[in-house]
C-alpha cells in the first residue's frame, strides 16, 4: 500500500530534505511551498499524513491541519516548528490532533515517526 504525503513548507531545502528521507520508503510525496498551494491540493487530492511547517507568509499550518481533518478525522498530522518543548507541548494539547516536531531533528525521528503512523 503506497501511502500518500503532503509536505507543505516555505523552504527548498525542507522539501528537498523529505524527499531524501522518504525516498527509500513506500511514501508518495506531494509538494507545496504555501498555504494557498497546499489548500488547493487538498482539495484535489487525497493525503493519508500532513506535514507543514507551522508559519507561512500567507497563514498557518493549523489552518492546513484543520482543513485536513475535516476530510477525515484518522488522518495523522505533524506540524513542524521553531518552538520551546514546552510550547511544542502546549500546542499538542491545544490541537489535540497535531504531532509537531523541532524545525532540527535527526532524520531517522521522522521517519520512525511516520512508519509508526503506519505500523511500518
Amino acid at each position: 500500500m503506497e501511502i500518500r504525503i503532503l509536505a507543505a513548507d516555505d523552504e527548498k531545502a525542507t522539501l528537498a530534505l523529505y524527499r531524501v528521507i522518504f525516498a527509500a520508503k513506500r511514501y508518495r510525496l506531494t509538494f507545496a511551498r504555501n498555504v494557498a498551494e497546499a489548500l488547493n491540493l487538498l482539495e484535489s487530492g487525497t493525503y493519508d499524513l500532513l506535514i507543514s511547517d507551522l508559519f507561512f507568509a500567507d497563514g498557518t499550518g493549523l489552518e492546513l491541519a484543520r482543513r485536513f481533518r475535516e476530510a477525515g478525522p484518522d488522518r495523522s498530522i505533524l506540524i513542524t516548528d521553531s518552538l520551546p518543548p514546552d510550547a511544542r507541548a502546549l500546542l499538542e494539547k491545544k490541537e489535540g490532533f497535531i504531532k509537531s516536531f523541532g524545525k532540527s531533528f535527526e532524520y531517522g525521528d521522522l521517519l520512525k515517526l511516520v512508519d509508526n503512523f503506519f505500523g511500518a
